[in-house]
C-alpha cells in the first residue's frame, strides 16, 4: 500500500488524474469503476481538461459506477449516474454506452447487482478501481458490518453514511435506505486500486488505515492490504 501526501486539494486530484490517465493511455479499452461524492470532483475536472487537452482519450474505455441507491433512476439528480454525468461524462468523449451504472429501479435488486457482477467479470473484470473513503472507513457502499460481501449486492447503509450523505437532499429523510454497491471481492480483483482522501472528517479514517495493519470488517477499507497495488493519495498528514 503506498501513500502519496500531497499538498493541496488540487495536488490531490491532479495525481490522481494522472494514474487514471496513464491506466486509459496504455489500455483504451480499460474497465474502470468511478466513485461519486465530493472528494473526486476535482480529479473529474482535471480529467476532462486532460481530455480537451488530448492527452487522454474516453472514447474506448468502460466506465462503472461503484454503486448506486436503490429508489432512485439513472435520471434523478441525487442519482449516481447522474453525478458521474454531470461531473466527468458530458465533459469529455466518452461513448454513453459503455458508460454503466446498476438499476436503482429495478423491482429485483439482487437480480440486479448479479448481472451487474456479470457485466464486469465479462469484460475482464477491472483494470482500476477509483475511490474515496468514507468517515466509518466504507468503500463503495460497504459498510462496516459481521462479514462483508465479495461480490455487488444490496446493502442497508448505516445512519452514519446516511447523515453524511443528507447534504445531496432536501433532508435526511429523503436519503434511501439501501444502495447497490460493488463488493469488496470486486473491488480486490481490480488490477490497481487508487484511493483519494480528504477534509477533516477523513482524517481519523486514514490515520487508522495507516496505524493499524489488522485486516476488520467493522473496518472495510483495511482489507485494501490484500492487494498488492494499492495508491492512496490524500491531504491528510
Amino acid at each position: 500500500m503506498n501513500f502519496i501526501l500531497t499538498d493541496s486539494y488540487e495536488q490531490m486530484s491532479e495525481t490522481a488524474a494522472e494514474f487514471l490517465t496513464e491506466e486509459l493511455n496504455r489500455k483504451p479499452s480499460a474497465v474502470f469503476a468511478l466513485p461519486t461524492g465530493s472528494t473526486p470532483i476535482g480529479t473529474y475536472r482535471a480529467l476532462a481538461r486532460l481530455n480537451k487537452e488530448g492527452k487522454v482519450d474516453f472514447s474506448q474505455g468502460n466506465f462503472f459506477n461503484v454503486d448506486e441507491y436503490v429508489g432512485l433512476s439513472r435520471e434523478s439528480e441525487q442519482g449516481y449516474y447522474h453525478f458521474l454525468y454531470e461531473n466527468l461524462y458530458r465533459h469529455v468523449n466518452v461513448d454513453l454506452e459503455k458508460t454503466h451504472v446498476p438499476d436503482g429501479m429495478a423491482e429485483n435488486p439482487e437480480q440486479t447487482a448479479e448481472q451487474y457482477e456479470q457485466m464486469i467479470d465479462g469484460l475482464g473484470g477491472l483494470d482500476a478501481a477509483f475511490l474515496g473513503i468514507g468517515r466509518n472507513g466504507h468503500i463503495g457502499f460497504n459498510e462496516p458490518a459481521d462479514s462483508l460481501h465479495y461480490a455487488t449486492y444490496c446493502v442497508t447503509l448505516t445512519q452514519s453514511t446516511i447523515e453524511a450523505n443528507a447534504r445531496f437532499f432536501r433532508n435526511e429523510g429523503e436519503v434511501p435506505k439501501q444502495a447497490l454497491t460493488i463488493g469488496m471481492g470486486t473491488i480486490l480483483k481490480a488490477k490497481k486500486i487508487i484511493l483519494v482522501a480528504n477534509g477533516d472528517d477523513k482524517e481519523e479514517a486514514i490515520h487508522r488505515l495507516w496505524e493499524d495493519t489488522s485486516l476488520r470488517t467493522d473496518f472495510p477499507v483495511s482489507f485494501l492490504r490484500l492487494h498488492p497495488d494499492v495508491t492512496i493519495i490524500t491531504t491528510i498528514k
